[in-house]
C-alpha cells in the first residue's frame, strides 16, 4: 500500500525524470528541443504514477501535511538563499563546465555531438546532460533562461531529497495506524484533534529526525551545491534517493508500479550522474535474491522492468562515448568524511542504526543500501589506485550519497533506543506507552531542531561569483568586441573563469584559458595599470576601480555597478 505523501512524491519525480528522459531520446533520433511538447509529456508521466499509486493508496493525512512542510519549508530556504537573483550560490570551476553546457545547450537546442567542441566544451562534451536538459527545459518553461533555473532546479532536487528521505524512514518504522486513526483521515479533523493526533504519533517525530539528520554532514548535504557546485550529482541524488524508496516499497510489497518507478528515477539518474545507479542496482537485486517467498518468475520480471529501461538507456548514451568512462580513475578536489566535517554524532547514530536495521525486514534496505555503496567505493578506490590517481576522486564522493542511508538508520537507532528506555508495562497500558514514546520522540526532535537552525542561521548568506550585471556585461561584450581581447577586472577568480569560458565563449584548451593568471584579480589589476595590455576589460564594479584605471579608461557599455571597459593608451591583442 501506498499513501498519498507517496503518490504525490513518486508523481514529481515522475515529472522531473520524465522531462530529463525524453529530452534526451528526442536528441538523439535528430530533434532539437521542443519545451511545449515534452512538458506535455512529463505532466502526462507524472499524473499516470499519481493515479496508479492513489489506486492503492491510504489515506493519512498528517504525513502527507508533513511532507509537503518538508518539501516546502526546504526549498523556500533554499530559494532564500539565492534571493532575489536566484543564481548559482555555488563557486568553483565545476560551476563553469555545468554552465558551459547549459548554455551550449541552450543556444542551439541540441546535445554536443561533435567531437572538435572538445576544445571549448573539455570533458563536457561526454558528460551525461540530464541535470542540464532539466535546467534548459526550467528555463524556456518559466520564461528565462538555464542560468537562472539552474539553482531552482537544484534547489527543488534537494527538497525532494528531504522529503523523500522523511517517507522512507516512515516505511521503515512499525505502522502504529487503527481504525480509528483511519476514520479520522476520513473525517477530517478539527485543529485541536490534529494537533493531539500529531503529537501522539510517534511515527512522525522519528521520520522528522531523520530530516534533521541530513542538516548535520552540512558539507555535504548543502556544500556539495552551496560552495562546490556539483550540480549534476546533487540532482542525480533525488532520482537515487527516489530508487532506494521504490526498493523499500517493492519489498514490502512487490508490484510492478513500484519497479516502474525504479525504472523511471533510474533512468534519469543515470542520465545526470550515473555513479549513484550502481548501489541501487545491487540493493534491488539484493532484496529480489532475499524474497524466497516469491516465485522465481515473478521476480525476474520485476527486476527486468527496474533494470532493463535503465540499461537501454545506458547503451544510448555509451555509443561513441567509450573514453567517458576514464573519470572513474580520474582525481579531484572533494570532501573526506572526517570528523572535523561530520562530527561523532551522525555515523555513530548511523553506525548504530544500520546494525539494528540489519536483523529487521522492514529495515533491511538501509544495510543492503549501505553495503553497496561502500563495495563500490572499495572498487572506486581500487581502480583509482591501479591508474595512480592523486586521489580517490570517485571513491570519497561516495559518501556524499552514503549520507541518506546513515540518516535514516540514525532515527531507526533512535526509535530502538526509546523503546528500550521506555518503562516495560502491561498490555493494557500500551497507548500510555506510546504517549511516552512521542513525547519522549518530540522533544528530541524539537532539541535537535533548535540546535540545526540556529547553525543555519549563523550561516552568511553566499556571495554568488555570476551576477545579472556581469553577465550582462559579458553578454554585450561577447557581441559586441572580440571575445579574446576582454580582460576582467572582478573580484573572484571564480567570476574571471565563468566570464572568459561560458559567457564570452572562448575555448578551455587556448593558451590564455589555461594560465591561471588570466583569472587572478591581482594579476589583471596590474595589467591594466601597466601600459601594453588587452583593449577590453568587464569590470564588476566600475566606481571602485583603482584611480589609475579609472582616468585611463572609457566605458562602452553600463550595466548597474558592472561595465565593459576600454583602454586608452596602446593595447595588444592576441589573434
Amino acid at each position: 500500500m501506498f499513501t498519498g505523501a507517496e503518490a504525490g512524491a513518486a508523481s514529481i519525480v515522475a515529472f522531473l525524470a520524465t522531462a530529463i528522459v525524453a529530452a534526451y531520446v528526442e536528441d538523439a533520433i535528430g530533434l532539437t528541443l521542443h519545451p511545449g511538447a515534452i512538458l506535455v509529456v512529463c505532466v502526462g508521466a507524472g499524473a499516470a504514477v499519481a493515479v496508479l499509486l492513489r489506486r492503492r493508496a491510504v489515506s493519512a493525512r498528517t504525513d502527507f501535511i508533513a511532507f509537503a512542510g518538508i518539501v516546502g519549508g526546504v526549498l523556500s530556504w533554499l530559494l532564500w538563499l539565492a534571493w532575489p537573483a536566484l543564481l548559482p550560490i555555488g563557486n568553483g570551476p565545476d560551476l563553469t563546465h555545468h554552465l558551459l553546457l547549459i548554455d551550449y545547450i541552450e543556444r542551439t537546442g541540441r546535445l554536443v555531438h561533435d567531437p572538435a567542441l572538445s576544445g571549448y566544451l573539455g570533458e563536457m562534451i561526454d558528460y551525461t546532460p540530464g541535470s542540464h536538459l532539466l535546467s534548459v527545459l526550467a528555463g524556456r518553461w518559466t520564461q528565462t533562461d538555464g542560468l537562472h533555473a539552474v539553482y531552482a532546479v537544484v534547489a527543488l532536487s534537494v527538497a525532494i531529497k528531504a522529503g523523500m528521505v522523511f517517507l522512507i524512514t516512515l516505511r521503515c518504522l512499525p505502522t502504529q495506524r487503527t481504525a480509528k486513526t483511519q476514520r479520522k483521515d476520513r473525517l477530517g479533523f478539527t485543529l485541536v484533534s490534529f494537533v493531539s493526533c500529531v503529537l501522539k504519533n510517534g511515527r512522525l517525530p522519528i521520520a522528522l529526525l531523520a530530516v534533521l539528520l541530513l542538516f548535520v554532514p552540512r558539507m555535504y548535504f548543502i556544500g556539495s551545491f552551496a560552495q562546490q557546485s556539483f550540480v549534476a550529482q546533487v540532482v542525480a541524488e533525488s532520482f537515487a534517493v527516489a530508487m532506494w524508496w521504490a526498493i523499500l516499497a517493492w519489498d514490502q510489497q512487490p508490484t510492478n508500479t513500484a519497479a516502474a518507478v525504479f525504472a523511471i528515477a533510474g533512468c534519469a539518474a543515470f542520465l545526470t550522474w550515473p555513479v549513484w545507479v550502481g548501489p541501487m542496482l545491487v540493493a534491488l537485486v539484493g532484496v529480489a535474491v532475499l524474497h524466497r517467498d516469491l516465485p522465481v518468475g515473478v521476480r525476474l520480471r520485476h527486476l527486468a522492468i527496474g533494470i532493463l529501461p535503465i540499461a537501454a538507456v545506458a547503451l544510448l548514451h555509451a555509443f561513441g562515448r567509450a573514453g567517458a568512462a576514464a573519470i572513474a580513475s580520474t582525481s579531484g578536489f572533494v570532501i573526506k568524511p572526517t570528523t572535523a566535517t561530520l562530527g561523532w554524532v551522525f555515523p555513530s547514530m548511523g553506525i548504530a542504526g544500520t546494525i539494528v536495521a540489519a536483523f529487521d525486514k522492514r529495515t533491511r534496505t538501509i544495510a543492503l543500501l549501505g553495503a553497496a555503496i561502500g563495495v563500490q567505493a572499495l572498487a572506486l578506490f581500487a581502480l583509482a589506485r591501479t591508474h595512480h590517481a592523486g586521489a580517490p576522486y570517485l571513491a570519497l564522493k561516495m559518501f556524499y550519497l552514503a549520507i541518506y542511508p546513515l540518516a535514516v538508520a540514525g532515527a531507526v537507532a533512535a526509535s530502538w533506543a526509546l523503546a528500550q528506555a521506555l518503562p516495560k508495562m502491561p498490555d493494557s497500558g500500551t497507548d500510555r506507552v506510546r504517549s511516552r514514546g512521542a513525547m519522549a520522540a518530540w522533544i528530541v526532535v524539537f532539541g535537535l531542531a533548535v540546535v540545526i537552525t540556529r547553525g543555519l542561521g549563523a550561516m552568511p548568506r553566499p556571495t554568488p561569483v555570476v551576477s545579472d550585471s556581469v553577465n550582462n556585461a559579458g553578454r554585450w561584450a561577447r557581441a559586441h568586441v572580440p571575445p579574446q581581447c576582454v580582460d576582467y577586472l572582478v573580484a573572484d577568480d571564480d567570476s574571471a573563469y565563468w566570464l572568459h569560458l561560458a559567457v564570452l565563449g572562448n575555448a578551455r584548451a587556448a593558451a590564455r584559458s589555461l594560465d591561471s593568471s588570466t583569472y587572478e584579480p591581482k594579476d589583471a589589476v596590474v595589467r591594466w595599470i601597466l601600459p601594453n595590455g588587452l583593449p577590453y576589460a568587464i569590470a564588476d564594479r566600475v566606481d571602485d576601480l583603482p584611480k589609475d584605471i579609472r582616468e585611463t579608461v572609457d566605458v562602452l557599455a553600463r550595466f548597474g555597478p558592472a561595465a565593459v571597459i576600454k583602454r586608452r593608451g596602446r593595447s595588444v591583442c592576441p589573434p
